[in-house]
């Protein structure tokens, strides 16, 4: 039953109804309700006013040689190792299309064209991430009469009508952004320390298990520990050499790949710090430190860009930096990157690879929102996969809420801030997927 039908109920079962005393109640319980319904308009989100948006790369090549791909088969993106296919410009170029279909063209909250203060794209220092966003950019701002010659692109018969760039900003190697897991002094000490938890020893043994079986189907015996990185070799040829893994390894099966990605998936998720069981060992929560370096920097960053787009807001006219304008900033990343930070909001179980890590152009949104009161909420939506729309995450992450206050989303990254300690900073990186 609605408050309507409650309160028409109430109104006609009332033995006291006719009574003064009923009436001046009943006439204090609508004005009650009216100024609670001006309220909530008041607080209700109106309008958006910011997103913030992290999304892997596309679908690659293998990081590694195995028999019987080498390097010379992966002749896509320039060719090479690592690189960015076909498949995967595709998928970043669906996503950006998605993104113009959301904000340009339902919610009409960017411009139809490139327009350099509204949006700002950073991508970690590979091609396959800065192609990504490439592609993922000629899907947002595509060629099209909203371009004009002479002002968004030259009047030249060699150029392609209506096409523009938007300009990439990839991070610097030598040092650890916000944005990229840090390898450190701490994290490598949490690593020795949750060796001796049961959990992690099960998982090992199971990885050092599986990769002696596969050494001796590839008849590797000199060092069975170089095949560390076969399960991503066989996720990535199975995409473009599935027919050449079946008709060359006689061992290789749909059975064999899934219970290999199955046994290293609880190792990956560790890294962000997922685990079954209880992580405490010595007083230390391995779970929750791993997280903090892992994730704390880059979602305190969301929130921080989050909060002082508000605060911009907020002062209106006083407002005259970068900010006022800023619209859309976009972060391309990583599968390991991205997953670290599902898990201190909640969101791990999200993921359905086999692997236990994001898959290709998969993405995670901020949008932020405001209303007349000058309050402010955001929305999360996630999207596991290049195959998937959205899904509105929001009330997972802000106890069932639609729209989540902007101090309640600070509450849940704050758990996870790193102190200002000379230890986490980050001194060499880890591989990245």
């Amino acid at each position: 039953m609605n408050g309507d039908d409650s309160e028409a109920e109430f109104l006609a079962n009332n033995p006291f109804q006719g009574h003064a005393q009923f009436e001046t109640s009943v006439i204090e319980m609508k004005l009650f309700r009216a100024i609670k319904d001006i309220d909530a308009c008041k607080r209700a989100p109106q309008r958006i006013c910011g997103d913030l948006a992290v999304w892997r790369h596309g679908n690659r090549a293998a990081f590694e040689e195995l028999y019987p791909i080498f390097e010379a088969n992966w002749t896509f993106g320039g060719g090479g190792l690592g690189e960015l296919t076909p498949l995967g410009m595709s998928q970043m170029n669906d996503l950006g299309r998605m993104f113009r279909r959301i904000y340009v063209e339902e919610q009409q909250f960017l411009s139809q064209k490139y327009v350099a203060k509204e949006i700002y794209v950073a991508s970690t220092n590979s091609n396959r991430t800065i192609i990504s966003a490439m592609s993922l950019l000629y899907g947002l701002f595509p060629p099209g009469a909203w371009n004009l010659p002479g002002v968004d692109y030259p009047i030249n018969p060699n150029w392609q009508p209506g096409f523009t760039f938007v300009p990439i900003h990839p991070d610097d190697h030598t040092t650890c952004v916000a944005g990229l897991p840090c390898s450190c002094a701490r994290f490598n000490e949490l690593q020795e320390k949750g060796a001796e938890l049961p959990e992690v020893q099960t998982t090992m043994a199971k990885m050092l298990a599986m990769n002696s079986r596969i050494a001796v189907l590839y008849n590797i015996t000199a060092d069975p520990n170089a095949l560390w990185t076969f399960p991503d070799a066989w996720k990535m040829q199975r995409v473009w050499f599935n027919e050449t893994l079946y008709r060359e390894l006689p061992f290789y099966s749909e059975q064999l790949y899934r219970e290999v990605l199955t046994t290293f998936k609880p190792f990956k998720q560790m890294m962000g710090g997922t685990f079954e069981n209880s992580s405490q060992i010595d007083k230390i929560d391995i779970s929750h430190e791993t997280m903090v370096i892992q994730s704390g920097s880059f979602l305190n960053e969301l929130y921080n860009r989050a909060q002082e787009k508000a605060n911009c807001i907020r002062a209106g006219k006083n407002c005259t930096g970068y900010l006022k304008p800023l619209k859309f900033y976009g972060y391309s990343s990583h599968d390991l990157v991205l997953y670290t930070l599902l898990v201190p909001l909640g969101l791990s179980d999200l993921v359905t690879s086999l692997d236990g890590w994001p898959d290709t152009a998969a993405a995670l949104t901020i949008e932020m929102y405001s209303n007349p009161g000058g309050q402010f909420f955001v929305k999360l939506l996630y999207r596991d996969n290049s195959l998937e729309d959205f899904n509105d995450v929001t009330g997972r992450v802000c106890n069932g809420t639609v729209y989540c206050r902007l101090e309640d989303f600070e509450k849940v990254v704050r758990m996870v801030e790193p102190l200002p300690d000379f230890q986490t900073k980050g001194i060499a990186r880890p591989n990245r997927t």
